[in-house]
C-alpha cells in the first residue's frame, strides 16, 4: 500500500503494508491523523470561511456600516482584517507544506525510506496543527466579529462598552475587504483542487 486508500480495517493494512510513511503514521501519536487529503479539504474549507466577509460586509446593517471610514466598503480596509490577512498567512504557508509532502510521497521513484517518511511526517504534523488550530482560530475571530456586526447598533455598542475597540476602523495596510476576499476564494479552489489530486494518486 502506498496511499491513503481505504481497507476494511486501514490500521491493520497500514502495519502490515509495505509502505514505510503509513505504518509511521498509524503508530505515532498526532493531533489530527486524517488522510492528507482531507486535512487539505480542511484548509480549503478555512479559505473559504473567510472569503465569507465580502458578503457579511454587503448585509452588514447601516449602523454597522457606519463603523467604516469609506463609502465603499468592499474597498475598505478595517484593522479585522490584519488578523485575517495573518490567519491567510499561517494557512497558506501550512498548506504548501502539505502539498510539498504530497508531491513528495507521490513522485517518490522507489518509495521512501523510512528516514525520509519520518521527516515528511514531522512536516504534516507541524502544518496541520499551525494551520487547523493556529489558523483556524484567527479566521473564526474574524469571521466571528463581522457576524457580530450584524446584530446591528446594539451589538456594536454593547461590545465598545466592554472595552472593544472599533474593529471596523481603518488600516494603513492595503488588506480591502474586496482583496481578502478575491485572495481566499483563489486559495480554497486551489487547495481543494490539490486535495482532490492527492486523494486520487496516493490512493491508486
Amino acid at each position: 500500500m502506498n496511499g491513503d486508500k481505504p481497507y476494511e480495517d486501514p490500521i491493520a493494512a497500514a502495519i502490515l503494508g509495505d509502505s514505510p510513511y503509513e505504518r509511521l503514521r498509524v503508530g505515532r501519536y498526532a493531533l489530527f491523523k486524517q488522510p492528507l487529503s482531507r486535512k487539505l479539504v480542511w484548509q480549503s474549507m478555512i479559505f473559504s470561511t473567510l472569503a465569507l466577509v465580502v458578503p457579511l460586509t454587503m448585509t452588514l446593517p447601516t449602523s454597522t456600516q457606519q463603523l467604516f471610514s469609506s463609502d465603499d466598503l468592499l474597498l475598505a480596509t478595517p484593522k479585522i482584517l490584519l488578523l485575517g490577512a495573518f490567519g491567510v498567512g499561517v494557512v497558506s504557508v501550512s498548506a504548501l507544506a502539505l502539498t510539498y509532502v504530497g508531491y513528495r510521497r507521490v513522485t517518490a521513484p522507489d518509495g521512501l525510506t523510512e528516514r525520509e517518511a519520518c521527516k515528511l511526517l514531522d512536516i504534516e504534523d507541524a502544518a496541520s496543527v499551525v494551520s487547523l488550530v493556529t489558523g483556524a482560530l484567527a479566521v473564526g475571530i474574524v469571521v466571528g466579529i463581522f457576524l457580530l456586526g450584524l446584530g446591528g447598533d446594539a451589538a456594536m455598542s454593547m461590545f465598545l462598552s466592554l472595552g472593544g475597540e472599533n474593529p471596523f476602523a481603518p488600516t494603513a495596510m492595503p488588506v480591502s475587504v474586496l482583496g481578502v476576499g478575491l485572495a481566499t476564494s483563489t486559495l480554497a479552489v486551489v487547495f481543494y483542487a490539490l486535495s482532490r489530486l492527492f486523494d486520487r494518486r496516493l490512493s491508486a
